[in-house]
């Protein structure tokens, strides 16, 4: 309760401060970083109190939420089950109201998500393999399941179907394919393969897309983006490019990541979705076309006319490369001693203090 107290008492004072101070130091990058370690604050907080949406921050859920569309799982007797498509992407109980047997059984009300078993820690029970995706993967590897992560217990595995670290050990050995998953500093966030449909936002209408797109390099647009199937030798020159959905906070690619314009509010681990075509060896020549891309802003002026925006000094960049990945990482080395990976109330107390002192 602490937490959320001087969570909430930094929130308050600090949105004060910003409306005392001049317009233009409220556009600041200061100010954006202040925010950003406000926001991170709050996801910690959030964490320390139940509240986890998106799991254990030691072991969060992946994939993209709020997906729109469908996704097919596969049951162990083979019977194929449409799945909302961010199957997975947060804690939910999944089963409920969709799997064949549910209500009825005890697993059946408990929530879980997927989780990268490869950085997964400090949980009680080890991820284990996907049986509704059997053959997707991500990053290269073996898609993994938790519920623990979500604070439920699973009683859905069989006892034979207990992981070791020296299962995920082995999994997490494979060597990984750059062309397929992205550079290693830089790797693709989504979910491939995967049957269904996914929601994408063009030009203001929802289209259909396989409801794995973004999770591997691919051309993605080439079999369908509507302007890409076009007959003759006018198609765009993004139709043959390869592209996929990546962490803005773990890439570290000598070109940024962007914003997604195909899921403007959708949310990867609680953040915007960004993308990027230099990871799988691509050229970008989608973001020129899009007049509200972060990039294409060229004053401070604009790029504070969107939200998702925020200008570096230089220039404008997805908000989350400019204060939340600057905050996470910073915070981490802070907290790095702590084995719930949780700020406590002294951190947090010198943190809000230290942002106060100069800002307001």
């Amino acid at each position: 309760m602490a937490r959320v107290q001087a969570a909430l008492l930094a929130i308050a004072i600090c949105s004060s401060c910003g409306a005392e101070l001049p317009a233009e130091d409220c556009d600041a990058p200061g100010l954006s970083l202040l925010q950003g370690n406000m926001q991170l604050i709050s996801m910690k907080v959030s964490a320390s109190t139940g509240d986890n949406l998106y799991g254990n921050p030691d072991c969060p859920c992946i994939g993209v939420d709020k997906l729109g569309g469908h996704v097919t799982g596969t049951m162990s007797d083979g019977k194929k089950v449409s799945y909302p498509a961010d199957l997975g992407a947060h804690c939910e109980a999944w089963d409920a109201k969709i799997t064949p047997g549910c209500p009825g059984k005890s697993w059946c009300e408990e929530k879980w998500c997927y989780v990268d078993p490869c950085t997964c820690k400090n949980v009680a029970v080890l991820p284990k393999p996907s049986n509704y995706l059997a053959k997707a993967e991500y990053q290269g590897r073996p898609l993994h399941f938790s519920y623990v992560t979500c604070g439920s217990k699973d009683s859905y595995s069989a006892a034979d179907a207990k992981k070791t670290s020296k299962d995920i050990e082995k999994t997490c050995s494979v060597k990984v394919d750059s062309a397929k998953w992205g550079q290693e500093d830089c790797r693709c966030t989504g979910i491939a393969p995967k049957t269904g449909v996914a929601k994408v936002t063009m030009g203001g209408t929802l289209t259909d897309f396989p409801a794995d797109t973004g999770g591997d390099c691919q051309a993605w647009e080439q079999d369908n983006d509507p302007a890409c199937k076009a007959k003759g030798n006018s198609t765009p020159s993004y139709c043959s490019q390869k592209w996929c959905y990546v962490d803005p906070c773990k890439c570290k690619s000598a070109t940024p990541p962007k914003t997604s314009s195909y899921l403007p509010n959708e949310k990867s681990q609680g953040k915007p979705v960004y993308f990027s075509y230099t990871t799988c060896g691509g050229s970008d020549s989608w973001t020129s076309g899009n007049k509200e891309a972060c990039v294409n802003q060229k004053t401070n002026d604009d790029c504070g006319k969107l939200e998702k925006c925020a200008w570096t000094g230089k220039e404008c960049l997805g908000k989350e490369l400019v204060s939340v990945c600057k905050s996470d990482s910073e915070a981490a080395s802070d907290t790095g001693a702590q084995e719930s990976g949780t700020p406590s109330s002294k951190v947090i107390a010198a943190l809000i203090l230290s942002l106060l002192g100069t800002f307001c």
